[in-house]
C-alpha cells in the first residue's frame, strides 16, 4: 500500500477485543501499515487529540464505553480529514449503512471471514485519504498567506522546493533543509508544518548558532529546580514546548557535540531528560532541521555526529542561492517593495527596466534576506514613486566609514577598542542580529564573537 514516496500509513484501529485487535494487526503490518490499537473510545479520542493523525481509522461500533458511532460523530465533527471503517456484527449492519450516510468510507462485518474484501477497502481507503490529504494541501498552498505566499519564486529550482515541502508535509519523517543565510530555511519548515496534520499545535523554531553551549542545552530541555546556580525553579525546553507539534532546529550544524548527542536520544527514542534530572519525559514531536553548513564535511572533520546526521537527513531540501536563480529577483523586489509600501503607508514603487537590470546582476551573498533588507532602505528613503537607477545606486550605498582624521590622535590600545567596538557593532547590524550569519560573513569563531559583544556591551537587534 505504500505510494510512491514510500510513505508507510498509519492506521489506528479502535476495537475492544483482543483477538480481533491482534487479526486486524496482522493484516496491516503485511500490508505495509503501521498499527496503533486503542481499546476504547476514550482511548482512541486521547490519542486524536495528543498524537500525530493517522491516515484511517477502523472503528468498531460496539466498544466498552459507548457507541462508536458516537464517536465517528466526534470524529466529523473535528472536520478530520480521515477516512473511517466501521466494523460491525451481522446484526449492526443497518447501523454501519447510516454511518456511510453520513460520511464513513466503508463498513466491514465480524467475523472477518472476507480476506479479500477487508483488503481492497483498506487500499481503497487509504487511497481515497491521500487524495482528500493532497486536495486540501493545494487548496492550502493557493489560499492560505501564512503556507506559500511568503516563499517567493517562479523558477523551476523554488517549483522543486515547493513539491518537496508538500511531500515532507503529509509524512512523519525528519527534514533536513539545506542553504546559505537568508535562503529562506525558516519559510520552508514552517510551510511544511502548516501543510500537516499538526498544523494547529505549536511550531517552535530554536536557532542553535545563538546561544553559547551551557545555555543551548537548557534551553532545548528544560532544567530542574537547582540544577545550576541561579536555576531557582524548573523550567520546560524547547523540547516540551513543542509536545504535539513540530520543532525546528536552525543551524543544526552549530549545536555543540555533548548537544548533538542528546538531541539524537531524543530523535531516535523520543524522550528528553531535563538538566539536573535522570528521570525520562516522553516527547510527541515533528522534527525539523536546518543548516547553512556542509555537514559531509563537518562529519570529515569530527565536528558533527555522522549518526545524528543519517537521523535527520531522511527527506533533503534544498533552497539554491539567490544567484543561481536570479529570474526570481525582479518577482522578490516588487514584492517587498509593494509589502513595504503597504506597511508604510506609502505609494507603491515602480522601478525602471534599469533598476530591475541592476537588481538582477548585482551580487546578493546575504541571499534573499538582503535583496528584502536592499529594498526596504530603498522604500524608506525614497520619496517619489518612480525610482530610477541613480537613486538605486545612491539610496542602496551604505554609509561610509567614519574619517581616519582622528585615528592617530589617541593610543594603540584605545584606537584598537575603538575599532573592535565599531566592527563588530557594524557587523551584528549588518547580519540584522543574526549571529550564524556574522560567524559566516567574518570568519570570526563564534566563541569570540560572543566575548567581543559582551566586551563592548554590544546587543543584537
Amino acid at each position: 500500500m505504500n505510494n510512491e514516496d514510500s510513505f508507510t500509513p498509519t492506521v489506528l484501529v479502535v476495537e475492544d477485543e483482543a483477538y480481533s485487535r491482534k487479526f486486524l494487526e496482522t493484516i496491516l503490518r503485511e500490508s505495509g501499515c503501521q498499527y496503533i490499537g486503542m481499546g476504547s473510545i476514550k482511548e482512541g479520542r486521547a490519542y486524536l487529540e495528543k498524537a500525530s493523525l493517522p491516515d484511517l481509522i477502523l472503528l468498531d461500533i460496539r466498544l466498552p464505553d459507548g457507541n462508536g458511532l458516537d464517536f465517528f460523530a466526534w470524529i466529523c465533527n473535528q472536520e478530520l480529514p480521515i477516512p473511517v471503517i466501521i466494523m460491525t456484527a451481522h446484526g449492526s449492519i443497518e447501523e454501519a449503512v447510516g454511518a456511510m450516510k453520513e460520511g464513513a468510507y466503508d463498513f466491514i462485518t465480524k467475523p472477518f471471514d472476507d480476506l479479500g474484501k477487508i483488503r481492497a477497502s483498506l487500499k481503497n481507503a487509504l487511497e481515497h485519504g491521500r487524495l482528500k490529504k493532497e486536495n486540501l494541501m493545494l487548496r492550502a498552498k493557493l489560499n492560505s498567506p501564512r503556507v506559500f505566499q511568503k516563499i517567493i519564486g517562479k523558477s523551476k529550482q523554488m517549483e522543486d522546493v515547493f513539491t518537496l515541502t508538500q511531500k515532507a508535509a503529509r509524512t512523519k519523517s525528519n527534514v533536513l533543509i539545506e542553504g546559505g543565510s537568508g535562503t529562506g530555511k525558516e519559510l520552508v519548515a514552517k510551510a511544511i508544518h502548516d501543510l500537516s496534520d499538526r498544523k494547529g499545535h505549536p511550531f517552535v523554531p530554536v536557532n542553535c548558532g545563538a546561544l553559547p553551549e551551557n545555555l543551548l542545552e537548557s534551553a532545548l530541555f528544560g532544567h530542574e529546580k537547582g540544577a545550576f546556580t541561579g536555576a531557582d525553579k524548573l523550567n520546560k525546553g524547547f523540547f516540551e514546548e513543542a509536545d504535539g507539534g513540530t520543532l525546528f532546529l536552525d543551524e543544526i550544524g552549530d549545536a555543540p557535540s555533548s548537544v548533538q548527542v542528546k538531541i539524537l536520544r531524543a530523535v531516535e527514542y523520543g524522550t528528553i531528560y531535563r538538566v539536573g534530572s535522570t528521570k525520562p519525559i516522553s516527547i510527541n514531536v515533528r522534527f525539523l532541521f536546518a543548516t547553512h553548513k556542509n555537514l559531509q564535511k563537518e562529519i570529515d572533520e569530527s565536528r558533527f555526529r555522522e549518526d545524528l546526521f543519517y537521523r535527520i537527513n531522511v527527506i533533503n531540501i534544498f533552497l539554491p542561492p539567490l544567484e543561481e536563480r536570479r529570474n526570481d529577483i525582479p518577482v522578490l523586489a516588487q514584492h517587498f517593495a509593494n509589502t513595504i509600501c503597504l506597511e508604510l503607508g506609502v505609494e507603491e514603487k515602480v522601478f525602471s527596466h534599469e533598476v530591475i537590470a541592476f537588481l538582477r546582476n548585482r551580487s546578493w551573498p546575504g541571499n534573499v534576506r538582503e535583496l528584502k533588507n536592499f529594498i526596504e532602505r530603498i522604500v524608506a528613503l525614497h520619496s517619489g514613486q518612480e525610482v530610477s537607477l541613480e537613486e538605486v545606486k545612491t539610496l542602496g550605498t551604505r554609509s561610509s566609514p567614519e574619517s581616519e582624521g582622528s585615528l592617530y590622535n589617541i593610543d594603540f590600545e584605545q584606537a584598537r577598542n575603538n575599532f573592535e567596538k565599531s566592527y563588530f557593532q557594524k557587523l551584528i547590524n549588518a547580519c540584522h542580529g543574526d549571529l550564524a550569519l556574522a560567524v559566516e560573513t567574518s570568519g570570526v569563531h563564534k566563541t569570540t564573537i560572543y566575548r567581543k559583544l559582551k566586551d563592548h556591551k554590544i546587543k543584537p537587534e
